[in-house]
């Protein structure tokens, strides 16, 4: 208990730190224990809790150009997310995870980011791609990672649309969880024991991004934090 509760402490920094990634580290370890069906929505209400009420505070500043066509496919795959989390069986999942976690760490070693330009058919392939990822294993940051962090926006830029997208896409992922009855009375008590230690880790990652500058929000975590999902500003110790 107490190694699955460190390793939830460390996701937590590093989602607070650059806004996206918690699940990289979570997820496997909690979903080889207690099984995709209950790690995921787990993670979910993890983000319910903390996370998510930050993130809606980004939604008015957000560019939705940006935003609403990914927000768009991601909503487009969902449904089919939710039903090979589902049907799948464990094993596949489970490979799955470690799949997207690969592929995020050569990523991030490789520094390869997309550089073209976009466009709404492209976005919306992208969330499609991130929300299909995310409803199977909640972990959706690859696509995201490599698509919006080589945009020429400033980071706060990218930062608010990460964090707007984020709220927005979380919170139709747990109202699609809670009515495929996802939301048992299990997985609620997991994520009460684990939750504070994801909190205080958000926290925590939140303060230290504070002085980051604009190069190392892109490229820091390639070589620290292995990646993850938050502030330009200081995150509220509510969060």
């Amino acid at each position: 208990m107490l190694f699955r509760s460190a390793i939830t402490l460390v996701a937590g920094v590093v989602r607070g730190y650059s806004g996206f990634g918690g699940a990289l580290i979570v997820m496997p370890i909690m979903a080889m224990v207690f099984g995709p069906t209950i790690a995921v929505p787990m993670f979910y209400l993890f983000d319910l809790g903390s996370a998510t009420p930050y993130g809606y505070r980004h939604v008015p500043q957000c560019k939705w150009g940006q935003v609403l066509p990914m927000l768009v496919g991601h909503l487009t795959a969902l449904p089919l997310g939710i039903y090979l989390l589902k049907n799948l069986a464990p094993e596949a999942v489970r490979w799955g995870m470690e799949f997207a976690v690969v592929a995020m760490l050569v990523l991030l070693v490789s520094g390869w980011r997309y550089t073209g330009r976009t466009n709404p058919p492209l976005t919306v392939a992208v969330g499609a791609s991130a929300g299909l990822m995310g409803a199977i294993s909640g972990i959706s940051a690859p696509p995201i990672v490599a698509y919006w962090l080589g945009q020429k926006e400033n980071s706060a830029a990218i930062r608010t649309n990460i964090m707007a997208y984020y709220a927005l896409s979380s919170t139709v992922m747990d109202v699609a969880l809670w009515y495929e009855g996802l939301f048992t009375r299990q997985v609620l008590v997991y994520a009460l024991i684990f939750w504070p230690a994801y909190a205080a880790g958000l926290w925590g990652g939140a303060r230290l991004f504070q002085g980051t500058s604009e190069r190392a929000f892109r490229d820091r975590k390639s070589t620290r934090l292995n990646s993850s999902h938050i502030p330009l500003s200081r995150m509220p110790s509510s969060a």
